[in-house]
């Protein structure tokens, strides 16, 4: 706030800021209608008149029309009488379409390394001017480089390979004063993240892998079956038998086993028969000290998009190896037939105030509310502008990076609806260019970030977005009850009033004439689960919702309700550890909890081995026969059809997509209800392979006309 003595009053200018490009709104407390005061840029005169006054809420404001469009690279004043100077501010005129317009850049961007050169770039239309700071292995600046500014507001520099190595950051200046910041595009950090590093990711991968593994086969979205894990929380405890616990190593370590002597890590997902394992963030996040790996975090607190963090890297000082145990860690889950999801959290920084991208362009990256305050839809300070181009372009740079350099293979998208439809189409077509393979799907929440409903990337408007997933949080709490009311029952714990949304779910949520309204054009939309690393595990859930049974009914109704997903339309996703059971104390929110609750139990593994052999049979049938994996909507509307039941119990038959299937027909029986369900069949050649406690490929009984259907269990017929 300046002040000025005009007479016996004193004027308070609350802001001085550009509008458009060719106006300036000046604010005040008291009314300041004087006209004896001018504008200068870089020293110069620019002509101007007052377009007009307005007066509301106490405060004055009038606008300044200039007869040229103002160059944002230009410093201008408004000069008091008095020749004080007062700085026109350019934090609103950022967020206008004309300075996308204006400013919008597609060049390289980060390190483009050549073969005697290292070309530095840089994106910052509103900086007076921005350094380079080289600085050696004791951080210690050895060098000061200034960039040379081109249009488009891009600042380049060109650095002889000798840096090679080198730590860097930029030392750029704005209105705001002079900061210090690490690379926004830099792929590699020092440790905790405090420096960009001169490294050529891409070369060193190419030098350490020069035969990539090929992506594992997977011919539709319906094929793939999601397995969500953290990777300290996978091998961090002793009962995993892991030799590098909470490490990017320990993810693809064979041979590991539990205390009973069951396999556990890499071996037993593929026991389990899951084809994609998606880990919880690995960009660089800055809760957790990299060196002593404490306090605990999950990472949905990132800092830099491009860069990896060393939390899970047997060395987190060396730059080097955290990148290339991340590139190893994905070639063995390729070579033994696994793909990778990375979490993709872009919807927000940790500290919006700290953040490079507001150093660099202040008030661009970020979306406000309409009278000037940060939008916090995401719920931790701050959401990403995806809708303006500069973002856009960061999150499709970044997923395009990983997706082509370590050939990761889907890409799961945080707070999804924070987010622009699109930008998320945009996301897929890059991603069809490198492979259309590539799943893409996120959580499409309608949350209260200031961007039209019409535009924002939910689960309301899928079909707006092809090729894109959703986690059908809807057919989640139709199962188990509200995830936000831990006392609430859904359909497998005793609340049979939410058997029409779960009769949608299993029909992958597409609209069967009669019977299903659908929320999704195609069941390739939808992302079935019951459970994932947010709020309650299920079995914590259904403690907290039906204490009144015993712990064997509990188990029984995660039993169910894994089945119900597993055999739905669409893609199954689980959560590391709902297949044995596993147990969070009753911790609702554990993302800085410590290990004792976050780790995966493996002795859980071996108490309820049975019901891991049951689960991975069930997996097993589905991978076998392709009516449990209709990818378009008419085959559902023509293979997959319900039968009349008492309520509690759901039946449906789905029909072979092909005349040479094993399975001609497949009847699937749900019970709920506390009785045993006894159903004829119309003709006495069916063959049982789901029963009780029982689940085979193989029947476990032949030639019956007659099934019965136990409590809170599956029944699974064929012929």
């Amino acid at each position: 706030m300046m002040n000025h003595k005009t007479g016996t009053q004193q004027v308070n200018l609350l802001s001085v800021e550009f509008m458009t490009f060719q106006s300036i709104r000046m604010e005040t407390v008291i009314p300041f209608e004087m006209d004896d005061f001018s504008l200068e840029a870089d020293g110069q005169q620019v002509d101007f008149f007052i377009e007009g006054r307005e007066q509301a809420d106490g405060l004055f404001k009038q606008t300044l029309q200039l007869d040229q469009a103002i160059e944002l690279e230009r410093c201008y004043e408004i000069i008091l009488p008095d020749q004080e100077r007062i700085r026109v501010l350019p934090n609103r005129i950022v967020r206008t379409p004309a300075f996308d317009q204006k400013y919008r850049y597609e060049g390289p961007l980060g390190l483009v390394f050549e073969e005697n050169a290292i070309s530095l770039r840089v994106w910052s239309p509103l900086a007076d001017r921005i350094e380079c700071l080289r600085y050696d292995q004791d951080e210690t600046v050895i060098e000061v480089q200034e960039l040379i500014r081109y249009k488009q507001g891009v600042h380049c520099l060109d650095v002889p390979r000798e840096w090679e190595n080198s730590f860097y950051r930029y030392r750029v200046t704005t209105y705001e004063g002079i900061h210090e910041v690490v690379d926004p595009y830099a792929k590699a950090v020092s440790v905790n993240g405090r420096f960009g590093v001169l490294l050529d990711v891409e070369h060193e991968i190419r030098r350490h892998f020069p035969k990539r593994q090929a992506r594992p086969f997977l011919i539709k979205p319906t094929d793939a079956v999601i397995y969500e894990a953290h990777i300290r929380d996978f091998t961090k405890d002793c009962s995993s038998g892991s030799a590098y616990p909470g490490q990017y190593f320990g993810m693809t370590e064979a041979g590991t086993l539990s205390p009973e002597g069951r396999a556990t890590g890499i071996d037993y997902l593929l026991e389990l028969g899951v084809t994609h394992l998606q880990l919880l963030p690995v960009h660089f996040f800055t809760t957790t000290e990299e060196i002593s790996r404490l306090p605990y975090n999950w990472g949905y607190d990132p800092v830099q998009w491009f860069a990896l963090t060393g939390n899970y890297a047997s060395n987190p000082m060396d730059p080097k190896v955290r990148i290339l145990e991340y590139a190893a860690m994905i070639e063995r889950l390729h070579e033994a037939g696994l793909r990778i999801t990375f979490d993709v959290v872009m919807n927000h920084v940790y500290i919006r105030e700290q953040s490079a991208l507001e150093h660099l362009v202040p008030g661009y990256y970020f979306r406000y509310e309409l009278d000037g305050t940060v939008a916090n839809g995401t719920g931790v300070g701050n959401d990403t502008a995806s809708e303006r181009f500069m973002m856009r372009r960061m999150i499709v740079d970044c997923l395009s990076y990983f997706a082509g350099v370590f050939r990761v293979d889907a890409f799961r998208f945080d707070l999804m609806g924070i987010h622009d439809i699109e930008t998320m189409n945009h996301v897929r077509t890059a991603l069809d260019a490198i492979d259309p393979t590539i799943l893409v799907y996120g959580e499409g929440w309608d949350l209260a970030t200031p961007l039209p409903r019409r535009q924002k990337a939910t689960s309301a408007v899928a079909s707006q977005m092809p090729g894109i997933g959703h986690f059908n949080d809807v057919f989640r709490d139709a199962l188990k009850g509200s995830t936000f009311n831990e006392h609430d029952r859904g359909f497998v714990s005793g609340d049979g009033w939410r058997e029409g949304e779960v009769r949608n779910g299993m029909a992958g949520s597409v609209t069967l004439t009669g019977q299903t309204t659908g929320r999704f054009p195609e069941p390739t939309y939808s992302i079935n689960y019951v459970e994932a690393h947010d709020n309650h595990t299920l079995y914590d859930k259904l403690e907290l919702a039906r204490p009144d049974i015993s712990e064997s009914d509990r188990l029984r109704m995660s039993r169910l309700a894994q089945t119900i997903v597993f055999l739905s339309a669409g893609i199954p996703f689980l959560h590391a550890g709902q297949e044995f059971g596993r147990t969070k104390q009753g911790v609702e929110n554990s993302y800085n909890s410590p290990d004792s609750i976050n780790r995966m139990d493996w002795t859980l593994r071996d108490r309820h081995a049975k019901m891991v052999y049951y689960l991975k049979n069930i997996l097993q049938i589905r991978r076998m026969h392709g009516g449990f994996r209709l990818h378009r909507a008419n085959q559902v509307q023509e293979l997959f059809h319900f039968l009349p039941m008492q309520p509690g119990v759901i039946a449906y038959e789905v029909e072979a997509v092909h005349s040479y299937d094993a399975w001609q027909r497949t009847l699937v029986v749900h019970n709920v209800t506390s009785e045993t369900i006894e159903i004829a069949l119309d003709h006495p050649r069916w063959n049982v392979h789901v029963h009780g406690d029982e689940a085979s490929v193989t029947p476990v009984e032949k030639g019956v006309s007659r099934i019965t259907v136990l409590p809170l269990s599956t029944t699974i017929a064929t012929c």
